[in-house]
């Protein structure tokens, strides 16, 4: 099952299904005509096989009982396979009695219903009609479509300008597999944005911590070192992970009326800045330092992206900033666009010989 933003799962988890199976996967149609019909002509040349395993993936996720979520490049073939049904059903009178049987046609008369309980803004009549007409069908299963404008995303951040994405307020590597191979082969991490790259290197930082040694740097005679010390171990993992990349990194760098741990930049893409503010799980300022400190930094450099980073050594420490997490508030729009992470340094326990 396919989690679209609608209450009616099952509903259009089936028609779908319905439709893909009646005209896609039957004995005459051969898949890879149906690609080229519904996308763009260098994803059917360059990702032939990836355009297949993505069609046959909304084939099965719509039919089984698991919540899959969709990709971009699933999202781009099921709106070009919806928008081509909508069109067959314009074309033939009797689409409603050939593609959806007598089970989508009870789902439907629940959706009904239950639209009609809950608000009842609408006849039943009205309901019907919406149901019944493929070309509603986007409005339902997308809370937006982003992956249309990807040339022209990709273009004007290209040119410097990327004015679209900030309008939108989307991350263009979402849609990083959309793009033509000669593009993505510029982008050897798969990572346009310093903002990826940078929770690409956190992920790195995690696994290692996790199933590697690396904790035990942030550990000096069974005590937590010092946050000027963590500081002082970050910055050298982001030397190394960023090496020859262009990627500049300021420890320490006064902005405003202080001082934030570090300030990234992609010197060939000057609106490529990223604050990293870090604080201890136990800090009295926990909250303070993302409510006030981490924002103001962001106001005056102007900076848009930032990340606030929570380093745990104990239980308590994690729990606690795991429910500071959870409970946080969004007091500025500007905080929309910080990333809060925990550094989970406390002590893996190891078996105990026998």
């Amino acid at each position: 099952m396919i989690v679209f933003q609608t209450i009616h799962q099952e509903l259009f988890n089936y028609i779908l299904h319905n439709f893909l199976e009646i005209e896609v996967f039957n004995e005459d149609t051969d898949l890879g005509d149906m690609i080229e019909i519904l996308l763009p002509k260098y994803l059917y040349r360059e990702q032939y096989r990836s355009c297949i395993k993505a069609l046959k993936e909304l084939f099965l996720w719509t039919e089984d009982s698991f919540y899959h979520e969709m990709r971009a490049l699933h999202e781009l073939l099921l709106f070009h396979f919806v928008e081509y049904m909508a069109e067959l059903q314009q074309d033939l009178p009797d689409f409603n009695q050939i593609y959806i049987d007598e089970k989508g046609h009870s789902l439907i008369e629940q959706a009904i219903k239950a639209d009609c309980d809950e608000d009842g803004d609408l006849e039943s009549e009205d309901y019907r009609e919406i149901y019944y007409d493929i070309f509603l069908y986007p409005d339902f299963l997308f809370t937006d479509t982003d992956f249309l404008l990807i040339d022209k995303i990709y273009n004007t951040r290209k040119a410097g300008k990327p004015f679209i994405e900030e309008m939108l307020g989307i991350n263009i590597d979402y849609y990083f597999e959309l793009l033509p191979m000669d593009i993505q082969e510029q982008y050897k991490t798969k990572h346009i944005t310093l903002t990826s790259e940078i929770s690409s290197m956190l992920k790195y930082i995690e696994k290692r911590i996790r199933y590697g040694n690396l904790y035990k740097l942030f550990w000096e005679n069974n005590h937590p070192v010092k946050e000027e010390r963590i500081q002082l171990i970050l910055e050298n993992i982001m030397d190394a992970y960023f090496y020859n990349q262009e990627v500049e990194i300021t420890r320490e760098a006064l902005l405003g009326n202080g001082k934030v741990d570090f300030k990234l930049y992609k010197t060939d893409h000057e609106d490529e800045k990223v604050l990293i503010e870090l604080k201890r799980g136990s800090s009295t300022y926990l909250k303070k330092g993302y409510e006030k400190q981490l924002t103001d930094y962001m106001l005056s450099s102007n900076y848009k992206n930032a990340f606030y980073l929570i380093a745990c050594f104990t239980d308590n420490e994690y729990e606690r900033s795991v429910k500071f997490i959870r409970n946080h508030v969004y007091t500025d729009t500007i905080q929309l666009y910080i990333n809060i992470s925990i550094l989970d340094l406390r002590k893996i326990k190891t078996a105990s010989k026998s």
